[in-house]
């Protein structure tokens, strides 16, 4: 009898569950949004501003921070390889002394020309640069430059933006030193387990924090730094929780990456160094390096004014710029581009699942960090700018993490309508998420998608901060009801408490639409206004939806519930009490106190277990509680 070999099965053709499809297709439809739909837009924009200024600096540093993800692709493919060539340490060093350089420029833009710190005189953020002085005075920065470089057809003022290259060069030190200094720990398997686990949780959770709390304290009370201040302790602490969701990423993504060698380097040096430093950073530094000769040419040949247009016929190329028609053919260029890297991903999916993965990845990373570094000109926008780049990098954690790990048995089921309705529900309640987030800074028609200008809505409140809350809410709520739903079905009690707590959300929603003009607690009952009675009723059922799942917890023996549901509780009402008593008094963080009570509640409905669970398993109450009943 001959003997065959049995099949391997590949990772790509292991079924997949309903939670995993989910967070890969969000995270293909942010990929394609962002590359498609703003990245192009952006483009079409600078090449057909009034000058080349922002264009000139948005190429040069796209294409800087395209060489950085270069060097950290480079530097990975090294270190870790089977039989690194390097040791660690060399990397190390390099890392470290490449972010010194870099936090020195931020450091000496932060001092400005007209102030000394612990190196001399500090510099302007451009190169070369108008500097108005106190008493009026115009001078050129450095001293004596005639307001170019090289050549007056060359480049012109502010070409270069010596903080966004201070920034670029501090994130590239710090991600290789970082992977340098792991680099012991992940061959050795020492960075597996527990430890892993808790670097990722910590850093990861830490940075949502960060960002969650400055987004509400900035979206009720204004924490944007003013003046100038291009180094607030604000920016320092955003900043932070960017490293720290990046140092997450990293420390999940490395022993993975090692684990698959075969499937994942190839990726990383084809479209870490090969794509970005090769067709992505030579491309965009070209253009920055010949874009006002270039202009300076057409412009002399173009006699009509049909490529390239000039406010003034005695600054030229200063105040030259394309035309829409230019900007047009240059947007459709990236598009095509684009669109093409976007189809071959789709293709090789099936059967390059990994490299489309890691490929996935560095581009949320480089366009979660190319925002940032070109809008750091405006005090307003760099906060805002951390905040995008933050949550994108969570998103692409979020991403990567959903492509390798399962989060639900992944053998076939049927959904049935109740669980269709659950996989469309929250595909477009993570949509919404999105676009609320998104929608946090308003995107101004000149430059679409890639700008930040923040403005508060009435009353320092803004609608995208409430509907990220909503939608965050019930997008996660149904994700873990839908990756629990075969062996951890709902029932009675559990329905119970969902669908009571639910009530009484809606209707403190709808209370805090109606809005409050009266102040019940102070004029009495005479002065209740119908949504008063509203929110009152929503109290009512929250109590009752409250203590449903206390006791059906308390039946379960798992007093971990009850604790966190009493918990969830406390915080909520110590959040309205505080809120309801500040100076400025916002009814709306009253109604937003009033829900967190319910958090507790509704996470035991997604997550706990029914006393009818228990029962079914074996188990009854006894004298001394649950006790197994059979086998």
């Amino acid at each position: 009898m001959a003997v065959t070999a049995a099949n391997t099965v590949r990772e790509y053709e292991k079924p997949m569950s309903w939670s995993r499809a989910i967070l890969i297709a969000v995270g293909f439809f942010f990929v394609t949004g962002i590359l498609l739909g703003q990245l192009p837009s952006f483009v079409f924009t600078v090449s057909t501003l009034s000058t080349l200024v922002r264009m000139e600096q948005s190429f040069l540093d796209m294409g800087l921070l395209a060489v950085g993800f270069g060097l950290i692709s480079l530097t990975l493919s090294f270190l870790y390889d089977p039989r690194p060539l390097l040791p660690w340490l060399l990397f190390f060093v390099g890392g470290l002394a490449l972010g010194v350089v870099g936090l020195f420029m931020v450091y000496q833009v932060r001092i400005g020309p007209y102030a000394s710190g612990f190196f001399g005189p500090g510099w302007a953020e451009y190169l070369p640069d108008k500097v108005v002085g106190a008493n009026g005075q115009t001078t050129f920065w450095p001293a004596g430059n005639p307001g170019y470089l090289f050549h007056p057809a060359w480049f012109q003022l502010q070409s270069i933006d010596l903080s966004a290259i201070g920034i670029i060069a501090l994130l590239t030190g710090l991600g290789i030193a970082s992977l340098a200094a792991l680099n012991p720990l992940v061959l050795s398997g020492r960075l597996l387990g527990p430890l892993r686990d808790l670097l990722v949780r910590f850093s990861i959770g830490l940075a949502i924090v960060i960002g969650a709390l400055w987004l509400t304290i900035n979206t009720f009370a204004g924490a944007t730094p003013k003046g100038g201040d291009y180094g607030g302790i604000i920016n320092v602490v955003l900043f932070i929780g960017l490293l720290l969701a990046l140092f997450g990423l990293e420390v999940w993504l490395l022993p993975v990456l090692t684990a698959n060698r075969q499937q994942f380097m190839p990726g990383i040096y084809l479209q870490g160094v090969v794509g970005l430093i090769g067709f992505v950073a030579v491309p965009l530094l070209i253009i920055w390096a010949v874009l006002y000769p270039l202009v300076n040419l057409i412009h002399g040949a173009d006699s009509q004014e049909f490529f390239v247009q000039c406010s003034q016929k005695t600054e030229i190329p200063g105040s030259c710029t394309f035309t829409p028609f230019t900007g047009q053919v240059i947007c459709a260029i990236v598009f095509t581009g684009l669109f093409g890297l976007l189809i071959a991903g789709i293709y090789f999916w099936s059967t390059r699942r990994n490299t489309v993965v890691i490929g996935g990845t560095i581009a949320m990373i480089f366009l979660a960090i190319a925002p940032l570094v070109i809008h750091l000109d405006a005090p307003d926008q760099i906060p805002v700018g951390i905040l995008l780049a933050l949550g994108i990098v969570v998103l692409a954690f979020i991403y990567t993490w959903a492509t390798q790990r399962e989060f639900a048995p992944t053998s076939p089921q049927q959904l049935g309508c109740t669980g269709q309705w659950l996989v469309l529900g929250t595909l477009l309640l993570f949509f919404l998420v999105g676009f609320a987030f998104f929608s946090l800074p308003v995107f101004y028609e000149l430059e679409s998608g890639l700008a930040f200008f923040y403005q508060p809505g009435y009353g320092g409140l803004h609608d995208a901060w409430w509907m990220l809350v909503l939608m965050g809410g019930l997008g996660l709520y149904q994700l873990v009801v839908l990756t629990r739903r075969r062996y951890h079905p709902m029932r009675n009690w559990r329905k119970f408490g969902l669908w009571v707590n639910a009530l009484a959300i809606s209707f403190m929603v709808i209370a805090g639409i109606m809005g409050f003009h009266n102040n019940v607690l102070e004029k009495g009952v005479d002065a209740m206004e119908g949504s008063h009675a509203i929110f009152v009723t929503g109290i009512c059922f929250a109590i009752v939806g409250i203590a449903a799942c206390i006791i059906a917890a308390a039946r379960t023996g798992s007093m971990g519930w009850v604790i966190a549901i009493v918990v969830s509780v406390l915080i909520g009402l110590a959040v309205a009490f505080i809120s309801y008593n500040l100076p400025k008094p916002y009814p709306e963080l009253v109604i937003f106190g009033f829900g967190l009570t319910m958090v507790g509640a509704l996470a035991y409905t997604a997550a706990g277990a029914d006393p009818e669970d228990v029962y079914l398993n074996g188990y009854e109450i006894g004298e001394n509680g649950y006790a197994a009943t059979r086998p």
